[in-house]
């Protein structure tokens, strides 16, 4: 899923790209597309900060400008409509602080579903998970995240949708047994993956998880 923010990081997109992969543009989103000389399959939009594309060989869904959905929630829910089962949203961070937000709550959106996804950008790759989401990397459990290959990284872990959670650490310069977060307190902010692979469970509640390569 390419989105149309400014700071999109068109090397991020390449690296992630894999062949068999269904490519949905939300909106602006089908000009990074464009310049890696990569066909869509889907363009979702409202075309309001860019031109509607024309005879690029993908299909195109057009949206009206006044509308309650994000044009990359509304590509998020055809994606899943048509059965794809796991979302990496790129160009979905930097420019507008409230659509980096509002793609946070597609995450949500997302996890609440008990389909895999994250956002990733140059720096950052950001999960929602909720204790019911199941694990987003080895699928082997319910309520929990195995982070590999990346030792050194900025961890940092936060109630998300929710007034607390309970959460376990392992692997991290700060770990945790069924500590209780609240969302009036950052307690997670700051911490570091020291071990790899480094574990997260989620006992009770829903988070939003940042990894940042340091």
């Amino acid at each position: 899923m390419i989105g149309s923010s400014p700071e999109t990081n068109i090397e991020t997109i390449s690296r992630l790209m894999h062949k068999d992969d269904y490519i949905i543009c939300a909106d602006g989103g089908y000009k990074f597309a464009e310049m890696l000389g990569v066909i869509p399959d889907l363009i979702v939009g409202d075309f309001d900060s860019s031109e509607r594309p024309h005879n690029c060989g993908s299909e195109i869904i057009s949206l009206p400008v006044r509308k309650d959905d994000t044009d990359m929630f509304y590509a998020v829910k055809e994606g899943i409509r048509r059965g794809c089962d796991e979302f990496i949203l790129v160009g979905a961070t930097g420019g507008r602080l409230d659509h980096t937000y509002a793609n946070f709550c597609v995450l949500k959106y997302i996890a609440d579903r008990k389909i895999p996804a994250r956002i990733i950008d140059s720096k950052n790759e950001i999960y929602v998970i909720n204790s019911s989401s199941g694990d987003m990397e080895t699928k082997h459990g319910i309520n929990n995240l195995s982070i590999q290959n990346k030792s050194g990284y900025g961890f940092g872990i936060f109630p998300f949708g929710c007034e607390k959670c309970t959460v376990s650490l392992t692997g991290f310069e700060y770990n945790a047994d069924k500590a209780e977060m609240t969302a009036d307190f950052p307690l997670g902010v700051s911490n570091k993956v020291i071990n790899d692979p480094a574990e997260v469970y989620i006992h009770r509640g829903c988070v939003i998880i940042i990894l940042e390569a340091m």
